[in-house]
């Protein structure tokens, strides 16, 4: 029983799994890869971004800003054997409570609370060039709390299911206040609704070098959710008001393939598919835009010692987005890659790097304050380890 929990409830932005947790990697998935059953975790750090075409009043520009995250895991809290993290970072803030004795019968039982405090939304279309252009850009917040029921169907594969409420807010942002002139932002709003998981892992970790050997996890997610908005949104010449409900379904993928003792292959993928109607979600600029996406790296992951390793890697992203009036659509693929290492000394600390390029306009923002981001990404930083137990 207890090697079921440890395997279901172990929980980067997609490409960085082997470092960190993130906030997609704890909600996005059930299973997630770990060395550790109990560890606190600082990182920080400095990112920059550096746009081909400075545009500021599309948050385009050249800029370095501080980042950082933390994660603690007890994977063995009182004589109940029951699981808690905490997760706090630029992305977002999760906390979940893990317990498979408070139903009985091989239940998994998960108390989340959730916060994204530092949403931007980019609600826009690509012209004939690939250019991202706005209807309006604007920042908002969201915060969650759900609970939800998991077990074994057969040994690796896990179902969970549970509702969540969420409440979110909306405001013009400083940054860019071209976009939103004549845009009308959506209101503050709550929405509710529930969530299932279906997710398959199998996956064994080199012990020698803290990284995974060989193996995959693969989760998909389904949402069906309602909300209370009343308000209209967008321009005069596509404005729409938010339907009652709708459906979303999210999947993510993580396999590692060994090539030899020194090089692991891997390959990342993470995509969406959700109602075309569903104008709040299918703007959030922290990944691919639109109600179709999605995003794929293939990474060789070599190690040239038991401490350093260097991935460089090839990535491709796919979005489906509205045309401005919102009666066509317009379907395009942009492609990128970069490189990642990371130097571990010892348990206890790491170093990390990156740098990444994607010919596309639409990238996650390095700041909390404003909305600023470009093509490059490069990030330097050092992480500590304390209190750190293996599995």
């Amino acid at each position: 029983m207890h090697a079921a929990l440890s395997r279901c409830l172990s929980a980067g932005l997609l490409g960085v799994p082997l470092v960190a947790q993130t906030y997609n990697s704890l909600t996005e998935a059930r299973a997630n890869p770990t060395a550790y059953r109990s560890v606190f975790q600082v990182e920080a750090g400095a990112i920059g971004a550096q746009a081909d075409t400075s545009d500021p009043d599309l948050g385009l520009d050249d800029d370095i800003s501080w980042d950082g995250r933390v994660y603690w895991r007890n994977g063995n809290v009182g004589s109940r054997r029951s699981v808690i993290e905490a997760y706090g970072g630029r992305d977002g803030f999760v906390a979940n409570w893990q317990d498979a004795k408070l139903i009985g019968d091989e239940t998994i039982t998960r108390v989340e609370l959730r916060a994204r405090p530092w949403m931007f939304y980019r609600d826009g279309f690509y012209d004939g060039r690939d250019r991202l252009r706005a209807n309006g850009f604007y920042e908002g917040s969201d915060y969650e709390a759900y609970v939800g029921f998991g077990k074994d169907l057969r040994e690796g594969l896990f179902v969970e299911f549970g509702p969540y409420y969420r409440g979110l807010d909306f405001a013009d942002t400083t940054y860019t206040p071209a976009t939103v002139d004549t845009f009308r932002l959506p209101d503050d709003h709550s929405a509710y609704g529930g969530r299932l998981y279906v997710e398959s892992a199998d996956l064994q970790f080199d012990r020698r070098r803290i990284a995974p050997r060989t193996g995959y996890v693969l989760s998909f997610v389904g949402e069906r959710e309602w909300n209370d908005s009343d308000a209209e949104i967008g321009t005069d010449l596509y404005e729409t008001r938010l339907a009652a409900a709708y459906w979303r379904v999210r999947g993510r993928l993580e396999w590692y393939i060994p090539a030899s003792d020194t090089v692991c292959w891997e390959v990342f993928a993470h995509g969406g598919w959700q109602d075309e109607k569903d104008r709040l979600q299918n703007s959030e600029g922290q990944r691919p835009l639109g109600n179709q996406w999605g995003d794929g790296r293939v990474r060789m992951r070599w190690h040239l010692s038991n401490s350093l390793w260097v991935a460089p890697y090839g990535q491709l992203q796919y979005s489906r987005t509205l045309t401005e009036d919102g009666f066509g659509s317009s379907k395009n693929f942009f492609l990128g890659g970069g490189v990642e290492s990371t130097l571990n000394l010892g348990e206890a600390v790491a170093l990390r790097a990156y740098w990444s390029y994607l010919d596309n306009d639409n990238m996650p923002s390095i700041r909390i304050d404003r909305d600023v981001h470009g093509e490059q990404m490069f990030y330097v930083g050092m992480m500590v380890r304390i209190g750190a137990v293996r599995r």
